[in-house]
């Protein structure tokens, strides 16, 4: 994005706000209006379209910005109703569950920065971001043929 530290830190800033608001205002509700599969599809598609238009605009900073705040908001209603989901339909104590939810999480998040490096790197910037939105439309596929597993949420 060619920003300082603290411009960089204003744009997460913005998008941990934005995750936070959504994930505990805006998911119960859209949760209860729509249910969990249909607003996690929806949340899914946004997250993958917003890496789109990443890859299409990476060489403006208003566009990564604006996409990256944006983002938080879709990744905080998605965030809850994952959650809620895992924990609903898991046939392990909620302890285990939990565990091996957050191990997926957290190796998935130390994975990817590497891993966009590398990409961006060998080819041009803007591939992280395509990789990455091809992995989202593949979760809506994977977790659409999973959705008798699901049935409890």
């Amino acid at each position: 994005m060619r920003l300082d530290a603290h411009g960089l830190g204003l744009v997460f800033f913005g998008w941990g706000v934005m995750l936070a608001i959504t994930s505990v205002f805006l998911a119960p509700r859209v949760q209860a209006r729509f249910g969990t599969l249909p607003t996690m599809y929806a949340m899914l598609s946004l997250v993958g379209l917003d890496l789109v238009l990443m890859g299409v605009g990476v060489d403006s900073r208003v566009v990564l910005v604006i996409a990256v705040v944006i983002g938080g908001a879709f990744l905080g209603v998605n965030n809850t109703l994952i959650t809620t989901a895992v924990m609903q339909s898991s046939p392990v104590d909620r302890p285990v569950a939990s565990a091996a939810y957050s191990f997926i999480r957290f190796v998935g998040g130390a994975a990817a920065p590497f891993l966009a490096g590398k990409l961006a790197e060998s080819f041009v910037p803007s591939i992280p971001f395509y990789v990455g939105a091809t992995a989202v439309f593949a979760s809506i596929v994977i977790l659409f043929s999973g959705r008798a597993y699901l049935s409890k949420v």
